[in-house]
């Protein structure tokens, strides 16, 4: 590591205190929080709300952390800020803050009503997005998105990919089949997918998964579709559709990374058909666990997923139902997908994201000359 005096920086860390906190945005922040604490060349307070917001949504998860990022600022007086979610925060130049983009949904949802409150926090955003020092996009993809949605200058977009926990392996634990069977996942052979289940998410064509899952049991061995992820309103719905048309499902709710690790390990197949994703955190950590996947061919899934997975147009249950039953009959097919997927997700690693981030900070920092004591 460099021999440079190490950089002090303020991460607005508040995804943590809500419903983020369990979505890839908090693995996003809690990861690589924890690979820049093991580095030298940089010191970074975090600033995580105490309480969560009284409501769950864009603009009213700002403002409850903006009076304690406010004075965790004025407090440790960093060179920058780091806005973990998207979002520029207050009492801060925007020319000392460079904030990660996830994806630029909240920008092109067509269901945001104009006018509403929602609709005026998002052009806020979107207008001083476009004067932070940098903004960090984590893929190509949404780096192509952001540029054209928020309109901003290319020059200031740094791509800075995601990364893999070390626990997300392809060598088999010996707790796997106690820590699967802790969560009620039995089953010899099953489909799983992973991603949050708080609220419905048309980009994640859950709909479309079970669908396809349903024409697979009719035409070979009976399979299970596992969910797993943080339980809502989505996770009860999907229930209710399961149980009424008599689809073998379980739905494990939120599990720790050793418990998801053994999960990834034994399915028969890692599904994710979303219509859209920034990332894919799932499709990385499935890859790196050996398990064989089928992916929509959307967002940033084919260029992360590489020969390392079967992508299916996104929305179309049929060619899913046909990749499924492909991995599964075909014994060539998985074993080729087995043997890419750790090998692809290898480079992903969280200590490089938090070097190429150090190095975004070092970019911002010298653009602003020397340490001023002052915002």
């Amino acid at each position: 590591m460099s021999g440079a005096q190490p950089l002090t920086v303020l991460a607005d860390a508040s995804a943590l205190a809500d419903g983020r906190r369990t979505a890839g945005i908090g693995r996003y922040a809690s990861s690589l929080l924890a690979a820049l604490a093991e580095r030298d060349d940089v010191v970074v307070h975090r600033y995580i709300p105490r309480r969560p917001p009284p409501r769950d949504s864009w603009a009213l998860r700002w403002l409850h952390a903006q009076p304690g990022l406010v004075a965790a600022s004025l407090w440790h007086r960093p060179r920058l800020v780091h806005g973990m979610a998207s979002d520029p925060g207050l009492g801060w130049p925007l020319d000392r803050q460079a904030v990660t983009v996830h994806d630029v949904i909240p920008w092109t949802e067509t269901a945001v009503r104009p006018g509403s409150v929602t609709a005026r926090y998002l052009a806020f955003q979107r207008r001083r997005l476009r004067r932070c020092a940098a903004v960090i996009a984590v893929s190509d993809a949404v780096a192509a998105e952001a540029c054209a949605a928020l309109q901003l200058e290319p020059r200031r977009v740094e791509v800075v990919p995601e990364g893999v926990g070390a626990v997300f392996t392809a060598a088999a634990d010996v707790r796997d089949h106690e820590l699967r069977a802790g969560c009620g996942v039995t089953a010899a052979r099953y489909v799983l997918w992973v991603g949050s289940m708080r609220a419905h998410d048309h980009r994640k064509a859950l709909d479309v998964l079970l669908d396809a899952v349903t024409s697979v049991g009719g035409d070979g061995p009976a399979v299970t579709l596992v969910l797993a992820g943080a339980p809502g309103a989505e996770s009860q719905r999907l229930a209710s559709t399961a149980t009424a048309s008599g689809r073998p499902v379980i739905l494990t709710g939120y599990v720790d990374d050793p418990t998801l690790a053994a999960l990834y390990r034994g399915a028969a197949v890692v599904a994710l058909p979303s219509r859209h994703e920034g990332f894919g955190l799932p499709l990385l950590e499935a890859m790196a666990c050996g398990a064989p996947v089928v992916a929509g061919a959307a967002g940033n899934l084919p260029e992360l997923a590489g020969e390392a997975a079967l992508l299916v147009p996104p929305g179309d249950a049929r060619s899913l139902a046909q990749a499924l039953l492909e991995v599964l009959s075909d014994a060539a097919v998985r074993a080729r997908l087995v043997g890419a997927g750790p090998r692809r997700a290898a480079p992903f690693t969280w200590a490089r994201a938090a070097e190429q981030t150090v190095a975004v900070y070092r970019r911002v920092a010298g653009a602003q000359g020397p340490a001023s004591a002052s915002p």
